[in-house]
C-alpha cells in the first residue's frame, strides 16, 4: 500500500463541471489513475477487467462484483489496469446532511454511510462483494441512473435521488455480515445532531451545545450517538472538519493555522495533532507533497470554505 496521501483532491465542480448533485457513469475502458481523494462520496462497482487497486485500507486486485464506497477524504488509485470496466456513482456530500439524512435512522443504510466508513480502522472506506443476482440488479439500477444523465437535471432531480436511494439500499443489504454487525435503532437526537454537524461543521460545537440543541441529557446523548454512528459526537465533528481541511490545505495558499481555524479548530496544535493521527503525517508535510500547484488560488475566503464543505453553486 502506498504510504502517502493522495497527490490531488477532486472537487465536485472541477471534476464534473456540472450543476448536477448526483452523477453516474459507466467507463468501459478505464485506465490507470493516480492516487486521489474527493470532496464528494464515490461508489465504484467493478464490472470486468483487472487492476491493482491502491486504497487507504491496502492494495487489492478486485474482481467483478466488488464494490467500494469512499466518503470525502478517503483516497485510492488504479494501477496495472487491463480491460477495466466499472461504474462510478458520485454524489455531493451535502446530501448526507439534507436529502439523505433520514438514512441514519435506518439500520443498514446508517451502517453503510456512517458507522462502517467512519470507524477508525476504515478511514472513510467500505468494501465488499455482491453475489451474482444482486450484482446484476445493481448494474440495472446504475444503467438507469446513467441514462438519466441525458435528461434535464433540474426537472429530473427526484428521479436521480430515487434511483440513488435504490442503489444505496441494495448495497446496504449486502454489506458483508462481519462488517455489518448489529445496528441499534437510531434516535431523533442522533439524526438531529448529524444534520446540525453536517450542515455547519465549522460551528463551535461542544457536547453540551449539541445535547442542548437536541433536547437530551449529555451522557445519554453520547451513548446513543456512539452506538449508531460508531464515533462519539465530538469525534464526528472532528472527522467532518478534517474532510474540510484536506481540501483547504491542498487548494489555497493560507497557513496551516488558518486552515485549522477555517475548519473549526480554535487550537492550531490540536488541529495538527488530529490531522497527523488521522492521515499519518502533519498538515505541512501533506501540503508540501500533494498540493495542486498552479490550480491553487492565492488566498481562501468565505467562498473557499463553502466550496470545501460541499456546498454547490446552483444554477437555473
Amino acid at each position: 500500500m502506498p504510504d502517502q496521501l493522495p497527490p490531488t483532491q477532486l472537487g465536485w465542480k472541477n471534476y464534473f463541471q456540472s450543476v448536477r448533485r448526483i452523477v453516474a457513469e459507466l467507463n468501459r475502458n478505464h485506465g490507470n489513475y493516480r492516487i486521489h481523494d474527493h470532496e464528494f462520496v464515490e461508489i465504484v462497482v467493478i464490472v470486468e477487467g483487472a487492476l491493482l487497486h491502491h486504497t487507504v485500507l491496502g492494495d487489492s486486485r478486485p474482481v467483478p462484483g466488488d464494490v467500494f464506497l469512499f466518503r470525502p477524504g478517503a483516497w485510492h488509485g488504479y494501477a496495472e489496469v487491463q480491460g477495466l470496466c466499472l461504474y462510478k456513482c458520485c454524489f455531493d456530500a451535502a446530501l448526507l446532511g439534507k436529502e439523505l439524512s433520514w438514512m441514519i435512522d435506518e439500520p443498514l443504510l446508517g451502517r453503510l454511510l456512517w458507522a462502517i466508513p467512519l470507524a477508525p480502522k476504515q478511514h472513510g472506506m467500505v468494501s465488499f462483494h455482491l453475489p451474482p443476482d444482486k450484482f446484476a440488479r445493481c448494474c440495472e439500477l446504475l444503467d438507469k441512473l446513467c441514462a438519466l444523465g441525458q435528461e434535464n437535471y433540474v426537472n429530473h432531480f427526484g428521479d436521480h435521488l430515487g434511483l440513488l436511494i435504490q442503489v444505496l439500499s441494495l448495497l446496504a443489504r449486502n454489506v458483508d455480515r462481519e462488517s455489518r454487525g448489529r445496528h441499534p435503532k437510531s434516535h431523533r437526537a442522533v439524526v438531529a445532531a448529524l444534520k446540525l454537524i453536517d450542515d455547519a461543521p465549522t460551528e463551535a460545537w461542544s457536547l453540551t451545545r449539541l445535547a442542548e440543541r437536541t433536547h437530551i441529557e449529555p451522557t445519554y446523548f453520547v451513548r446513543l450517538f456512539s452506538a449508531v454512528v460508531g464515533l462519539s459526537p465530538m469525534a464526528y465533528v472532528n472527522r467532518r472538519r478534517l474532510e474540510l481541511a484536506t481540501n483547504l490545505l491542498r487548494r489555497h495558499d493560507i497557513t496551516v493555522g488558518e486552515v485549522g481555524a477555517m475548519s473549526g479548530w480554535v487550537d492550531a496544535n490540536y488541529f495538527s495533532r488530529s490531522f497527523r493521527k488521522h492521515f499519518g503525517m502533519t498538515p505541512s508535510r501533506s501540503r508540501a507533497r500533494f498540493t495542486e500547484g498552479p490550480k491553487r488560488p492565492r488566498r481562501a475566503g468565505r467562498s473557499a470554505t463553502a466550496a470545501a464543505s460541499g456546498e454547490l453553486i446552483r444554477q437555473d
